[in-house]
């Protein structure tokens, strides 16, 4: 009888210690870091999602964690490696990521508010990264985006020329540059991408709106220009997109690869001009020359244009000899940081058709 008893007891023991074991793997597999782990085909850094989720905040709020992934800008493309394109998001935090091939991004151009606004301009990643960050606002719980570029030299010419990654949230700059730059290099080393990429972001520098300076004084993105005597500038990094903002009227912009504007996949104006259309022309918008750049970039484009608000018309007030100059001086000092050719620009004489 006692050793019935004592039989009866070990596999009680067994049986609650099993139930245990089995009620933690539940768990495990169950938690926010699981499936944070296997979404987006397993490439997000899991420490920087979760301090961006919250899970347990959205739990103890009712709210629930959900996370879905789904193919962006519909079918995928036959040549394109395993995996990609692929998006995900983290509700209802709000976060998402794209992994997208260069050469097919879906809309680069519309992920980010700088394109259309002159007091958001994009600051570069630095830490060795081709890379761009957009703060909407100021201070946590701002809207920001964060998007890199990797060439893939050992990718087949079906399978493309580069990697991009962009990841938006409501939160701190360094974590959702990190989620960018982290699931950008994975990727590229599932795929065989053979790309070189940045160091471990600790920090991102530089105000979203830019910073106000003297022509004189201009050391960023505006550094040589002479046309206003006050404008708006970034750090001179190396992005897929930068900007400098001239007094109050005028915007310099240059644009590299998936970022110059109607060159996203599906395109009425799909070319590697985009909306520009042709190398270099100038019209009542502005100016824009071009040059050729390595790598998955391929094509940049520079143009000068008026802000938004500007009654500015070119056609009745046309660029100034010192604007010209300050788009070309613009132009040429980015594409040597991106290692492009010598921008292609009007003549100053020239009158080319509209875009």
């Amino acid at each position: 009888m006692l050793r019935r008893r004592r039989l009866w007891l070990v596999a009680a023991s067994v049986a609650v210690a099993l139930a245990a074991a089995g009620s933690a793997l539940w768990f495990r597999e169950h938690s926010p870091e699981h499936q944070l782990a296997e979404i987006c085909n397993g490439v997000l850094p899991v420490d920087e999602m979760v301090e961006l989720t919250d899970p347990d905040a959205e739990y103890a709020n009712g709210s629930g964690y959900k996370l879905e992934s789904w193919h962006p800008g519909g079918p995928s493309l036959g040549g394109e490696p395993e995996g990609l394109p692929v998006s995900c998001r983290a509700t209802p935090s709000g976060v998402v990521v794209t992994i997208e091939t260069v050469d097919h991004a879906y809309d680069a151009y519309f992920m980010h508010s700088f394109q259309r606004r002159e007091d958001v301009l994009p600051l570069p990643l630095g830490h060795g990264w081709t890379g761009l960050l957009e703060q909407d606002g100021t201070g946590l719980g701002s809207a920001i985006t964060a998007s890199v570029l990797l060439d893939c030299p050992d990718w087949s010419r079906g399978q493309g020329s580069g990697i991009l990654v962009t990841a938006s949230a409501d939160g701190d700059r360094t974590p959702i540059a990190r989620v960018a730059t982290v699931a950008a290099e994975r990727t590229a080393s599932r795929s065989g991408c053979g790309a070189d990429p940045g160091e471990k972001i600790t920090r991102i520098a530089g105000r979203g709106a830019g910073q106000e300076t003297s022509a004189g004084e201009a050391k960023g993105t505006c550094a040589g220009l002479r046309s206003q005597s006050r404008m708006r500038e970034t750090a001179a990094g190396v992005a897929p997109a930068e900007a400098c903002v001239l007094g109050r009227e005028l915007v310099l912009r240059a644009y590299y690869g998936p970022f110059v504007p109607g060159s996203f996949e599906g395109s009425r104006s799909q070319g590697p001009y985009g909306e520009f259309e042709k190398p270099s022309g100038e019209d009542g918008f502005g100016m824009w020359g071009s040059a050729h750049c390595p790598g998955g970039t391929k094509t940049a484009v520079y143009n000068i244009s008026t802000v938004e608000k500007s009654k500015r018309d070119f056609t009745e007030q046309p660029l100034t000899s010192q604007e010209r100059e300050d788009l070309r001086t613009f132009a040429t000092r980015s594409a040597a940081r991106h290692g492009c050719t010598a921008p292609v620009l009007p003549n100053p004489s020239a009158d080319g058709p509209g875009r």
